[in-house]
């Protein structure tokens, strides 16, 4: 009899043990440092610091969005980058300035490149900053081009003294955080994308730093999406995009390849139970898309996720975009503050050649 006992309650521990281990083994979500992995695959948040610039302090150094994202210096070939300098040591200093870029294509993110280019330093009337500029260019002795159109890239930045070589002890310091910024291109859709995207890099960019964002939608990542393309597309109403108007046909997850192979997707809308967001670039090796996205945790981030077939797709073309985006705008005189920059800090662009970091 007790023999029979026994062997029940052996049973009855081996069927809990066995329902235990079914459910710990797939379990819906696990968060992991940046990472939050769901059963259909994971998003992270792209990361805010480089190792490489680890060792160096951070300068009170910003990158000028404002100046940025002028049509004036929207280039196909070439990115220039606009730094207001308030860091004193500086701003003092008379020795010539250099600026290493570690800089990443987002759609082969695996490989970055380091760049040291000449930077121009010039005062700005009335303020107490110093504006910088540097161009990146690519340079003719290297066969893969490093500035493509209409390509969306991370940079991270330190700031040396002119040196033989560029370590911790010719470095003032790092830019706080990464600069994101995309090429332009030729048609009036890749010009559009352009301005798109920086406008809401320019909005993820101020939240890093806690400055004042456009007021004028609520932390809501439906309404910054509408807010963001509402200016260059067609049928908004009081600058807010109109999707209907829009995306008449979506597609789905499964495209995004196929779409940014034929055309580009920076720009483009993703829909997801529950979530919007904004398509950035797409990495054919990775299988993964880097995304805007709003209201990602109360704020506002630049993620990377895996396809999902599920997601419904708005893809852009060029019968959404306004007929008379660039000719209106030209006319506001959005020009001043480009042609204003450049007149002050002119630089060559002339660097050292690429060295690719795996």
């Amino acid at each position: 009899m007790m023999k029979k006992i026994l062997i029940s309650l052996l049973s009855a521990v081996s069927v809990v043990v066995m329902l235990v281990d079914t459910v710990s083994a797939v379990p819906r979500w696990r968060r992991s440092n940046n990472y939050t992995y769901y059963s259909s695959g994971y998003t992270q948040v792209a990361a805010k610091s480089d190792d490489h610039f680890a060792g160096y302090p951070q300068l009170e150094v910003y990158c000028d969005y404002e100046a940025a994202q002028d049509l004036e210096v929207a280039f196909t070939d070439r990115i220039r980058v606009f730094m207001n300098v308030w860091d004193q040591e500086i701003i003092d200093s008379k020795e010539s300035m250099v600026a290493e870029v570690k800089i990443t294509d987002t759609s082969n993110y695996e490989t970055s490149y380091l760049r040291h280019v000449p930077v121009a330093v010039s005062e700005v009337a009335d303020q107490e900053y110093r504006l910088a500029t540097f161009d990146l260019t690519n340079t003719p002795e290297v066969e893969d081009l490093l500035i493509k159109p209409a390509t969306v890239y991370r940079m991270f930045i330190a700031l040396h003294r002119e040196s033989e070589t560029y370590d911790e002890n010719s470095a003032w310091g790092r830019l706080p955080g990464p600069y994101y910024v995309v090429t332009s291109g030729d048609t009036d859709l890749e010009r559009a994308r352009h301005r798109i995207v920086m406008r809401t890099f320019r909005e993820w960019y101020y939240t890093e730093r806690g400055w004042y964002r456009n007021a004028t939608y609520p932390m809501d990542c439906h309404a910054y999406y509408l807010w963001a393309t509402g200016p260059c597309t067609v049928g908004a109403s009081n600058d807010w995009a109109n999707l209907g108007a829009l995306f008449g046909t979506y597609h789905n997850g499964g495209h995004i390849a196929e779409l940014m192979e034929s055309d580009r997707i920076h720009g483009d809308y993703v829909r997801k139970p529950g979530h919007t967001f904004m398509l950035l670039s797409y990495d054919p090796e990775m299988g993964h898309v880097w995304t805007m996205e709003a209201n990602f945790n109360h704020t506002i981030e630049v993620c990377i996720r895996s396809v999902d077939y599920g997601w419904t797709v708005g893809h852009l073309v060029a019968e959404h975009i306004r007929p008379d985006l660039f000719a209106q705008l030209a006319e506001s005189g959005t020009a001043e503050i480009g042609e204003d920059a450049m007149a002050r800090a002119e630089t060559d662009g002339n660097g050292e050649e690429a060295v690719a970091i795996e």
